[in-house]
């Protein structure tokens, strides 16, 4: 039975060291973690992993020389030149109030605008406003300031993506200081950008399997530490899980694999520089040993009524089947995408859960202009994160749905996870796509020449062959073969990207043959999009079948 009292005791006690932005409320939150899991048994280790992180820490706005609240988003104007920028960034401008509608169809504007602009900062607003000679952009974001990462870059930034962090100068208001504005206003803005390279803690706390046992493999329990405000709900909650789960897992007595928790920084303020950095620095472990991540963030919020929508693969969809037994819910599982610091699809390791039930879509006029649906509840990424957004029974029913999949993953291990569910969806996705450019009518020289390379029925015969490979390999082979294989096959499925490298943040977790299909598909015919489309499908195609041999030889 959890314990509740725990549960609930190590959440106000994480929420109670104030916003943790690689700061001294972080640190002092990661010694207060510590302590709660060594209190119920777990071996805990502390080390450090080097960041960048790039914060806005103060914000001073006036319209018409009168104080108007803003916060800023993190990854803004992160670099100066190739350096940190550390400093004031201002910027005037006269007011411009956009409709949704206004906005789509904004082509030219004045170089001395700053547009207002409804719903949560986000890179694709800041892009076109940045390739329009904008000064800024201020984000109506509701009843209450959310604020965002504008950046699609994940984890610290490797040479030639400096480009793609944004220069716009951009804050966040709220609602009812949106409807006080007026267009023409004399607007100025002042950004006190922190950006800079630290080196971080992670949290491990190991859970060893307590059986005879030299195969064991390890689950990893992921969740990050930073904060807006008092981060009760994101992520104290999913980090009171955590410690509330390793006490039930302790008193397991036939756990025949270990648990590794692991707790990182640079989530919010760093684009999963935490994740991706523990990952580089224990890539051989996690590659050899571990065979699951289960990701715990946003749990037990107000109003948390909707279960069943929980992010999973193809191959933990029966696991969460299982967790949630005994509580009512309406199956309709999402696939993963790229977030939630997923910084592991590369090399393939499946995962299961994030926040683990939703807030029902609001009527709120405020949500509306923020663009939010429901999903984590109106405190998310707000100063008000606070213990006022915790429901005590629904984050018990949600750590209840957690713990009980983590149970089932130490006693089962990999046999816990459904290696042919994950190679018939791959499969089957990809034959399909085949399919369709290989029965593309040319209209031109170019496109037969594409339509007529022979890696489509390559690819088409080889997915047959492996089919009969996996079928009898999950049948017959031991663990470690069953583990590697379905890691391939995850990575060939969630990412575009060589081995341990990362995609763009944000977006869809595929393939680089499936990604460049849709782009193909929505391309104009004979277009240069629809070439370079053409071209990147071939290479998708290639990747892939050189993956699916790599399979074969294990």
């Amino acid at each position: 039975m959890l314990d509740q009292t725990l549960l609930m005791q190590t959440l106000q006690d994480i929420a109670n060291t104030g916003e943790r932005l690689s700061n001294p409320s972080e640190e002092n939150a990661f010694i207060v973690i510590a302590e709660a899991f060594k209190n119920v048994g777990a071996e805990v280790n502390i080390e450090r992993v080097p960041l960048f992180v790039s914060t806005v820490d103060n914000v001073r706005m006036t319209a018409d020389g009168q104080r108007i609240k803003a916060l800023g988003n993190a990854m803004t104007l992160p670099l100066d030149g190739n350096n940190p920028r550390q400093g004031t960034v201002s910027v005037q401008g006269h007011l411009r109030i956009l409709s949704a509608s206004d906005w789509q169809s904004y082509e030219k504007g004045n170089s001395d605008e700053i547009v207002l602009l409804n719903g949560l900062a986000n890179l694709n607003d800041l892009r076109k406003a940045q390739a329009l000679g904008l000064k800024a952009v201020l984000f109506d974001t509701g009843d209450r300031i959310h604020r965002m990462i504008v950046s699609d870059v994940w984890g610290s930034p490797t040479p030639g993506c400096e480009s793609r962090y944004v220069t716009m100068p951009n804050a966040s208001i709220k609602h009812s200081d949106a409807l006080t504005l007026k267009d023409g206003m004399r607007i100025t803005l002042e950004l006190a950008i922190n950006s800079r390279w630290t080196t971080s803690p992670v949290l491990m706390a190991h859970v060893r399997h307590n059986e005879q046992n030299s195969e064991a493999f390890t689950a990893i329990v992921t969740g990050h530490i930073d904060s807006w405000g008092d981060g009760a709900l994101d992520n104290a909650s999913g980090i009171a899980a955590m410690v509330a789960s390793a006490k039930e897992i302790l008193t397991l007595k036939n756990r025949k694999h270990d648990v590794c928790y692991v707790i990182w920084s640079g989530h919010s303020h760093g684009r999963y520089a935490g994740s991706t950095a523990w990952h580089d620095k224990h890539f051989n472990w996690l590659n050899e040993k571990v065979f699951l991540n289960l990701n715990c963030d946003c749990l037990g919020a107000v109003g948390s009524t909707i279960l069943g929508k929980t992010p999973v693969m193809a191959s933990t969809a029966a696991l969460a089947r299982k967790a949630h037994e005994g509580i009512s819910f309406t199956e309709a599982f999402t696939r993963f995408n790229r977030s939630c610091d997923q910084s592991f699809m590369s090399m393939g390791i499946p995962s299961i859960f994030s926040n683990i039930s939703e807030v029902p879509p609001s009527g709120s006029v405020s949500m509306k202009v923020a663009g939010l649906s429901g999903v984590y509840g109106p405190y998310w990424h707000t100063t008000d994160d606070t213990m006022q957004g915790i429901d005590p029974q629904a984050l018990m029913r949600d750590t209840e749905i957690f713990t009980n999949g983590l149970i089932q993953s130490v006693i089962e291990g990999p046999d816990a996870l459904d290696l042919m569910a994950e190679w018939n969806e791959f499969s089957t996705n990809i034959r399909e796509k085949l399919n369709v450019i290989k029965e593309k009518q040319s209209t031109d020289s170019i496109s037969e020449a594409f339509v007529n390379e022979p890696i489509w029925q390559e690819l088409l015969d080889k997915l047959s062959e492996m089919n009969i490979v996996i079928q009898k390999r999950a049948v017959e082979a031991n663990s470690q073969v069953k583990v590697q294989t379905l890691k391939h096959i995850v990575a060939m499925a969630y990412s575009a990207s060589a081995l341990g490298l990362q995609d763009r943040a944000g977006q869809k977790a595929r393939s680089l043959l499936v990604e460049a299909f849709e782009k193909w598909t929505k391309a104009k015919e004979e277009s240069f999009e629809y070439f370079s489309a053409w071209t990147a499908m071939v290479r998708g195609a290639n990747q892939l079948f050189a993956q699916l041999k790599s399979i074969e030889r294990l």
